[in-house]
């Protein structure tokens, strides 16, 4: 056993001393090889390391923009495929500049600077990842090695000996001597330690912002960019000022009606709901006033009204790390009350990450308890790229998703409260109908009359869904026990469009482009029954309406 300590001590020893010798090598294999490919708007962007004290943009034959930007020697460089812009031809220079190309990205990246954080965290977070496995492998390997050496060959040390010290000593030095110079020696032959430090051409457009000092390699480069940046100031500030106008007029609208807004009633939980907003500034900023407004009046520190924000995907344009900041600005609209969200279509696996950093509960197919209600969701199966093409993330379909969730809700020991999916073919295979919008179209528009639906009973007290922009009529499923479900297609509540083409889209910074509406539940705390909502509307003129409150479920009966 003491045997087995020594040799265990020993190989520490070897482990540690390795990892340290071998950090320059572990160091220069990280910077060389952290590679995030992500999307800047609509243009695919592998993000890689420099190692010249700068950063660069490159735009292929178009020419690179060198940014003096950097973290001591090492720098961010960003390699662009292209516009990315489907009616942008072949790609040419000139596509970056178009007026619709140059209205998308203002739209998207408003404030720059808090775009380029986000990509650059996810930089970071690879070069720690990649710093560690790289320190483990040499760790571990060298360490076997050094071992080995130890056990292997006849070297019997006297301890404490001054002569023993310093060969010991010269020997880790000269081990990291060479370490360190093939770790130079990887450093300058990688791709960031290789080209210009700097372009020829002065980008002056750049000056008076955090890229002053900015160069480029391409005269047509500098000529383009010197007129985008202008035209691209003018677009953002004609966004600001139609942005101000629109909320002004929605926030006196909501002023107005502020008596018609009605909070639960007496053993009532109440929950905001929230779909395909996409990131709309304008309307986060109003969904949030209305909270507040309802907290305000109704809620207390115990007790807060509505004591829960549901969301059912579309959070984000295009599911872009630079989404980031729109995420947990959302993330601020019910204060301290929790948020349960799923992701829509638009959003990606980064999007889910930055989500529940944010603090969103994002729902992941089991039955939660959040805010006193018990919901059950799960994340689009699709993605859809901005301008792009649709595809599945796995095998899993809409339907299949809808039929497993099913039977979650059917297996649990206290039915879901509230379902929460994307799209309504989800939707439709819960509630086990061929045609969830064929259903909603033939409502009668009584939410409180028992009718005979021939609709199986559906395991939920309310079945969401969004995805298709739509502002129709819910429907109430009777159920059988004497019981009722709410079914409700939620419209877009950041206004954007449902299809948008590149002359045609909403961004984070357009004012909504359609209706934008948003509802308040009500759920009976004892039965568990939906009993009512309120839905508000902003039209995109910026009108509001507050409309009354509409009741649902049967009467009770002495």
């Amino acid at each position: 056993m003491r045997r087995a300590l020594i040799i265990a001590r020993r190989l520490a020893v070897c482990v540690v001393v390795a990892g340290l010798l071998g950090l320059p090598l572990a160091l220069s294999w990280a910077v060389t090889h952290t590679e995030v490919t992500q999307q800047i708007g609509t243009s695919p962007t592998t993000f890689t390391l420099s190692t010249q004290g700068h950063s660069e943009v490159r735009l292929g034959i178009a020419g690179t923009v060198y940014l003096p930007i950097s973290s001591g020697p090492v720098g961010v460089v960003a390699t662009v495929d292209g516009p990315g812009d489907p009616g942008a031809g072949d790609g040419d220079l000139a596509a970056y500049v178009r007026p619709e190309m140059l209205q998308l990205y203002t739209g998207l990246f408003h404030d720059p600077e808090a775009a380029v954080d986000e990509y650059v965290s996810l930089v970071e977070d690879e070069l720690r990842s990649q710093l560690f496995r790289a320190t483990a492998f040499v760790a571990g390997l060298g360490g076997l090695a050094l071992f080995a050496l130890h056990e292997l060959l006849p070297v019997r040390l006297t301890r404490g000996t001054r002569r023993d010290a310093v060969r010991i000593g010269l020997s880790g030095a000269l081990v990291l001597a060479m370490t360190s110079g093939l770790a130079v020696v990887q450093l300058r032959g990688s791709d960031g330690g290789r080209g210009p430090t700097t372009g020829v051409y002065a980008l002056s457009a750049l000056d008076g912002t955090p890229a002053a000092g900015s160069t480029t390699d391409s005269p047509v480069l500098r000529a383009l960019l010197g007129g985008a940046i202008s035209r691209a100031q003018v677009l953002v500030d004609r966004q600001e000022a139609d942005e101000r106008s629109y909320r002004a007029n929605a926030e006196a609208g909501l002023d107005d009606q502020q008596d018609l807004m009605v909070g639960p009633e007496e053993g009532e939980l109440a929950v905001m709901m929230q779909s395909d907003m996409h990131c709309n500034t304008t309307m986060i900023r109003l969904q949030r006033r209305v909270f507040s407004m309802l907290s305000d009046t109704y809620g207390t520190d115990d007790r807060p009204v509505p004591s829960l924000l549901a969301i059912a995907g579309d959070l984000t344009t295009n599911g872009t790390a630079a989404e980031g900041v729109c995420i947990r600005t959302e993330a601020d609209i019910s204060g301290d009350a929790p948020i349960a969200a799923i992701s829509g279509n638009h959003e990606s696996d980064v999007s889910e990450e930055q989500m529940g950093d944010a603090g969103m509960e994002v729902l992941d197919g089991s039955v939660v308890e959040l805010g006193g209600f018990r919901l059950l969701g799960d994340g689009d199966p699709s993605r859809s790229e901005l301008f792009g093409a649709t595809r599945q993330r796995g095998d899993e379909t809409q339907a299949g998703q809808g039929e497993r969730l099913r039977g979650v809700a059917e297996d649990a020991d206290d039915e879901p409260d509230l379902l929460v999916v994307h799209e309504g073919y989800a939707a439709q295979a819960f509630l086990g109908i061929d045609s969830v919008t064929r259903f909603l179209d033939e409502a009668t528009g009584d939410l409180t009359t028992p009718v005979e639906d021939d609709v199986d009973d559906v395991p939920a007290s309310a079945v969401f869904y969004g995805h298709w922009h739509n502002d129709r009529e819910p429907r109430v499923v009777w159920n059988d026990d004497g019981t009722w479900t709410l079914v409700m297609e939620l419209n877009t509540s950041g206004g954007a469009v449902d299809t948008p083409t590149i002359n045609n889209f909403s961004t984070p910074w357009s004012s909504p482009q359609q209706v934008a509406t948003f509802p308040v539940l009500f759920l009976d705390e004892d039965t568990r029954l939906v009993t009512g909502y309120q839905l508000y509307r902003f039209e995109t003129d910026g009108t509001v309406t507050v409309e009354p409150r509409v009741e649902v479920g049967a009467a009770p009966t002495d």
